[in-house]
Parts: structure tokens; C-alpha cells; sequence
């Protein structure tokens, strides 16, 4: 599957886990999240946003496995990073 998203991961210390959403290897959304658990749901609510804004299929991907039996999901805040995109 070709896509412009890729995901990295960023362990903050006491403060958690940074998660960041690049296009073309640029920045374009972030979030984090407090637990190593909580790392999938928080790519799966930021991707699912994307999917709704055109996406792709890496995107359209990601917001299918949201509803997968065992998934935990929730919402998180998202830090937008316009210029880039």
C-alpha cells in the first residue's frame, strides 16, 4: 500500500507518549497519550480524523480497525500543524 501518512512515536518521560502523524514527511497532527496501551487508539482517533477529511487507504484502514472487536477507542485532543499540510 503506497501512502503520504507515517506515524512515529516519541516517549515523553513522566509526561507519556508523543504521537505524530507526518504527510509527505512533513508534520501534520499530534497528539499524546499517557500509556503504551493507549498509543493504537490514540493513531486510531487521529487517522480516523484524517479519513473523514479525503484520506487514504492507509487512513481508511486505520478507522475500520477502530470498530474491530477488542479495540479500545477514544478521543483525543489534536495539535494541527496547517502550514505543513
Amino acid at each position: 500500500m503506497n501512502t503520504l501518512y507515517s506515524t512515529k512515536v516519541t516517549r515523553l518521560g513522566q509526561d507519556g507518549y508523543g504521537c505524530r502523524v507526518f504527510y509527505d514527511s512533513k508534520l501534520i497532527l499530534e497528539s499524546k497519550c499517557k500509556t503504551k496501551e493507549q498509543i493504537g487508539p490514540t493513531f486510531r482517533d487521529l487517522l480516523r480524523t484524517l479519513d473523514k477529511m479525503g484520506g487514504d487507504r492507509f487512513t481508511s484502514a486505520a478507522r475500520k480497525r477502530k470498530d474491530r472487536i477488542g479495540n479500545e477507542s477514544i478521543a483525543v485532543k489534536h495539535v494541527w500543524h496547517w502550514g505543513n499540510f
